[in-house]
């Protein structure tokens, strides 16, 4: 049985779309760059900032490291007001809490917006921990947060379900030998997340009890 799940953040517990997308969009503005479309940014979500500017601009690795900055500092202003939980995350959450089920997030964002979004939506006391990019040195799909969550935690990986909304988070879990669960909610397609062969594929979080009782 499952008993730990490890759940992605942006796209997957936080619906984080139009915030990102926006200050991309005001990045590139102040860059005097080019826009790249909503779906060319949306995917690169999952992705730490600096590759998901590298994807955009092209191996680039200067413009991207000014481009991360001036994100960093248009984020909070953009974003932060308009980012929340997707549906019935809040409720899931407690209820799979209540049931005894052990839970964090592992995330390419980083601590500084990562803790105040998870306090801000009202689901940060749900989590025995929270990871961000700058606890690994190897960014999704490598396995390294998966790796440090099950020596933080005392676990094995029969007894992990990896829960996400993109093929990096996917592939994160299935290098570290765990079992995935893909959510159709987020920022790519059932057909994109199938392509990485999940365990499962859920369209709503409340089906992610049944999983757990099946297991």
């Amino acid at each position: 049985m499952f008993k730990f799940i490890i759940f992605d953040f942006d796209g997957t517990l936080a619906d984080t779309n139009a915030g990102i997308v926006s200050t991309f969009e005001a990045t590139f503005q102040q860059l005097s760059l080019p826009i790249p479309s909503k779906r060319d940014i949306s995917a690169t979500i999952g992705l730490t900032l600096k590759d998901g500017f590298i994807r955009l601009l092209g191996e680039n690795t200067d413009l991207a490291d000014k481009a991360v900055s001036i994100y960093r500092e248009l984020f909070p202003s953009i974003a932060f007001e308009i980012i929340d939980s997707f549906p019935n995350i809040t409720e899931s959450l407690s209820l799979l809490h209540k049931e005894g089920i052990r839970m964090a997030v592992a995330s390419s964002r980083s601590h500084a917006s990562l803790d105040y979004l998870a306090k801000k939506i009202g689901i940060y006391q749900f989590f025995e921990g929270i990871y961000a990019c700058e606890d690994i040195v190897n960014p999704k799909p490598a396995p390294d947060m998966v790796n440090l969550i099950i020596n933080k935690h005392n676990l094995v990986t029969d007894e992990i379900l990896v829960v996400g909304d993109a093929t990096f988070d996917l592939l994160m879990g299935l290098n570290a030998g765990c079992k995935v669960c893909g959510v159709t909610w987020g920022n790519q397609s059932r057909q994109e997340l199938a392509s990485v062969g999940p365990d499962y594929l859920i369209d709503s979080i409340t089906e992610l009890s049944k999983i757990i009782k099946n297991s």
